[in-house]
């Protein structure tokens, strides 16, 4: 149920908008069945190492596939979180809509992939949900869910103003990395960064992992809290985990190691109270890469300084 008031945007100043988890929750259990949904199509495309292919990328009103193709052309799916509603368009000029609002996930992607596949008729996907606790079948949830478009809104603005300082620490590092992007299957918007070498997932690493954690890599991002943690937050962690880094001393004041989470945890709401929250988010980013990398033995070339003279 929406509040009743507009959505603040980036004119207004609010870049780092309130987002209650407790608030967001059941908004944010349909968004991310939806958006695995849609993440899904992509999965037709060509793999690439560590599923660089599957993120969702930001736009300027919410979030798209990008091109996927398909009979010889592309299509693609935007999820417009400005008008809120679900669009997609096709290089053989046809397009369509539907609106997202309080629905079940059943009745929502039933009706989205009938309507899509009148436009690219082999758009299939499988029904059981990725990466979440006790998952439901899409078909099966058919429990109505609500929607409030000013928090779904609020959570679009704060992934934008994540990549946008995840984007200044990427271009410092000359290492392998991809595109930051939001992983639908855990709901996280993330940049990872590789050394080069490769890794072990862990022995009992399901198909997703065994095909993730098979580099050695070093990930933060953030994400708006679920059910084993629930706040919004920012993490950073680094695979293999090496010895000692929850001994680290990292920035700003208000970060720490979670030892229940396994990583660095730096909570969305501290961040949101620093006069200055882009500089304290990008501490973070840089002193748990330094807490990383150092008794990784990461090569220390690999963080430049940034734009070249």
């Amino acid at each position: 149920m929406s509040t009743g008031k507009s959505p603040s945007d980036f004119s207004s100043g609010d870049l780092w908008p309130a987002l209650s988890y407790p608030a967001f929750e059941p908004t944010r259990y349909l968004l991310h069945m939806v958006l695995q949904a849609v993440g899904k199509l992509k999965l037709t495309e060509p793999f690439q190492a560590q599923w660089a292919e599957v993120p969702l990328w930001l736009y300027a009103r919410g979030l798209t596939t990008g091109p996927i193709s398909y009979g010889g052309g592309v299509y693609e799916v935007r999820a417009d979180l400005i008008s809120h509603e679900m669009q997609w368009i096709t290089s053989s000029g046809a397009s369509g809509q539907m609106p997202l609002g309080p629905t079940s996930v059943a009745m929502f992607v039933d009706t989205f992939l009938d309507q899509l596949r009148r436009s690219v008729k082999d758009a299939s996907i499988t029904l059981m949900p990725q990466e979440v606790p006790n998952p439901i079948a899409f078909d099966k949830d058919t429990a109505h869910r609500p929607y409030d478009r000013d928090l779904a809104n609020a959570w679009w603005r704060v992934l934008h103003s994540t990549q946008r300082v995840l984007q200044v620490f990427q271009g410092r590092f000359t290492g392998k990395t991809q595109p930051i992007g939001l992983m639908w299957g855990t709901l996280d918007i993330r940049l990872a960064l590789y050394n080069g070498k490769p890794a072990l997932p862990a022995p009992n690493a399901g198909y997703i992992r065994r095909n993730s954690m098979n580099a050695q890599l070093m990930e933060m991002g953030w994400w708006s809290g679920d059910p084993s943690y629930p706040k919004p937050a920012f993490y950073s962690f680094t695979y293999p985990q090496p010895q000692g880094i929850e001994e680290a001393k990292i920035s700003p004041p208000a970060a720490r190691w979670d030892s229940g989470m396994g990583e660095f945890i730096l909570d969305y709401d501290d961040l949101r109270r620093s006069d200055n929250p882009d500089r304290d988010l990008l501490a973070f980013i840089e002193t748990t890469y330094n807490a990383g990398a150092t008794p990784a033995g990461w090569d220390s070339g690999l963080l430049g300084s940034g734009r070249p003279e």
